[in-house]
């Protein structure tokens, strides 16, 4: 009997590839650095170029000698992320097209990998034990609140605490699609922009970072499915009631500022496909779908999270 030989599939791999299920902001905050290893160190500078020192001499004294330069390394991890899944002789003669029994299997199997590297994210970046530069609303201060919330001001003190935490004010904010809604028809947002309480259609993507005063502003649609396997479906907002402000660089530069990458493999796409022929069942193909990544957190004072910010 020949071996049976596992084959990247190119053409299903280029199908997953190209999924984009709606809304995913995983792979868009962070700056991605591609790499050979499987781990490393990525350079970090320190702050000691912009301290202030006593640099003037008088009479025979000499010039201070100070550090000007401080480094350090920040260490990364690429972990693989796989799912199986297996397409039956009655998969194949069941489905008919439209439906494609090999690409509909490809897919689900990146869509669920895909969301589960959103939820990884979102869980991270929504501990207030990993951002330290947070608020959490209550009642009465929540954004859902119209008579009672101030979105300006705490949108100010949150693009402040970032200047404080590592020198630059934040360039993305990002949140859920349920969050922008309320933001979108906020009489004090309105009124902060111009609009005077009344929006027609409510503020556009471009309108509301320019009320969070950022350059980009990422609207997470993502959702996932929170119940158990054989119970009635439940969705939910991956990114639940939070707002994120934050430095990220959509591309990675030498001595810049960011709150973190996304590091993977070099040259290989997220979510490849492979496929095999198995004889248990007789006339099957298994399908992996595999995605390998590390999401590396490098400056944590250059993130901040207004936690629960509607009701």
């Amino acid at each position: 009997m020949s071996q049976l030989r596992a084959i990247q599939d190119q053409l299903l791999t280029n199908v997953s590839s190209m999924l984009q299920p709606e809304g995913y902001i995983s792979e868009q905050i962070f700056p991605f650095v591609p790499v050979k290893e499987k781990t490393g160190k990525l350079a970090k500078y320190g702050l000691s170029h912009i301290r202030i020192e006593t640099s003037y001499i008088g009479g025979r004294g000499k010039y201070r000698r100070v550090e000007a330069i401080t480094r350090s390394n920040t260490g990364y991890d690429i972990e693989g992320h796989g799912l199986e899944g297996m397409v039956t002789k009655d998969d194949y003669r069941n489905v008919q097209k439209p439906y494609d029994a090999e690409a509909d299997e490809a897919l689900g199997l990146a869509s669920m990998l895909w969301t589960e590297k959103e939820y990884i994210l979102a869980q991270a970046l929504a501990d207030t034990g990993t951002v330290s530069q947070n608020v959490t609303l209550s009642a009465g201060s929540q954004f859902s609140d119209y008579d009672n919330s101030d979105p300006v001001k705490r949108f100010i003190t949150a693009r402040n605490a970032v200047k404080d935490g590592c020198g630059r004010f934040p360039d993305t904010a990002w949140m859920d699609s349920r969050v922008a809604e309320y933001l979108r028809y906020h009489p004090a947002i309105l009124d902060f922009l111009g609009f005077k309480e009344s929006r027609p259609g409510g503020l556009n993507n471009q309108e509301l970072a320019k009320a969070l005063n950022v350059k980009r502003v990422l609207i997470a649609e993502a959702d996932y499915n929170s119940a158990k396997e054989g119970q009635t479906d439940v969705l939910a907002a991956i990114w639940g009631k939070h707002i994120w402000f934050g430095v990220c660089p959509e591309s990675p530069q030498v001595r810049q500022v960011s709150a973190g990458y996304r590091v993977g493999y070099q040259g290989e796409k997220p979510r490849k496909i492979t496929k095999w022929p198995v004889n248990n069942p007789d006339g099957a193909t298994a399908i992996l779908c595999v995605d390998e990544y590390d999401f590396l957190l490098s400056n944590t004072g250059a993130l901040y999270l207004i936690k629960d910010a509607i009701a």
